[in-house]
């Protein structure tokens, strides 16, 4: 059934690039500037990723009968959700310990390679290595990577359903840009709360999504 297909394919891509909402508060409440071509920039990369991990999915999807794969497919994306909701709870309680705070941007700088894409990605403000107020495209790069790494899972499930890579992969892209601006318009009007709530929307919306696909499809 297409049109119920479709409604999975926007959650995922929602859920996907809420993320980018939470980075985008952080950036407006200190008033960071992410131009546009580096938010173009962010968009291409997680798309990219996003976009391979489908691939793989469905090479998995082609090989199974369709009643496994909703059960693989959706398995994963309930994991998903559960995960980030777990996440989520151990960055709460890292908030309410005044001893357990994120490095400052202005002390601190991010390693290189894979730990520094893992530092960025749970502290967005270092991004802004050179502390110019803007991220510029290398910089974006490095935030896009980290972004991406939470949307394989996603990507796999969606590949294991039999969901359109192309409109899966450009959902996710314009979503993409959509959220870093809500994100960075909201941190301007000191919606820090926004940022907050989107994990728990993301993870849970994840698991309803999961749990639809292994009971109805």
């Amino acid at each position: 059934m297409p049109s119920l297909h479709l409604v999975t394919i926007v959650g995922l891509s929602v859920s996907s690039n809420l993320d980018n909402v939470g980075v985008g508060v952080s950036y407006g409440l200190r008033n960071i500037n992410v131009p546009f071509a580096s938010n173009l920039l962010i968009a291409g990369v997680t798309a990219s990723g996003t976009l391979l991990s489908i691939v793989l999915g469905q090479a998995i999807y082609r090989g199974l009968s369709p009643p496994l794969t909703a059960v693989l497919g959706g398995g994963l994306i309930i994991a998903a959700g559960i995960w980030v909701l777990a996440q989520e709870a151990v960055m709460r309680r890292g908030r309410e310990r005044p001893d357990d705070r994120p490095p400052r941007a202005d002390t601190a700088r991010p390693r290189s390679g894979f730990r520094q894409i893992i530092t960025i990605l749970n502290h967005p403000l270092l991004a802004d290595q050179d502390f110019s107020g803007h991220i510029d495209p290398r910089e974006a790069t490095a935030l896009a990577l980290g972004l991406t790494l939470n949307n394989i899972p996603n990507g796999l499930g969606a590949g294991l359903l039999g969901l359109n890579a192309w409109l899966t992969t450009s959902a996710v892209f314009l979503l993409s840009i959509i959220t870093i601006w809500v994100g960075i318009s909201g941190g301007h009007l000191g919606y820090r709360r926004l940022g907050r709530s989107t994990g728990l929307i993301g993870g849970w919306l994840l698991i309803v999504i999961g749990m639809y696909e292994v009971v109805f499809q």
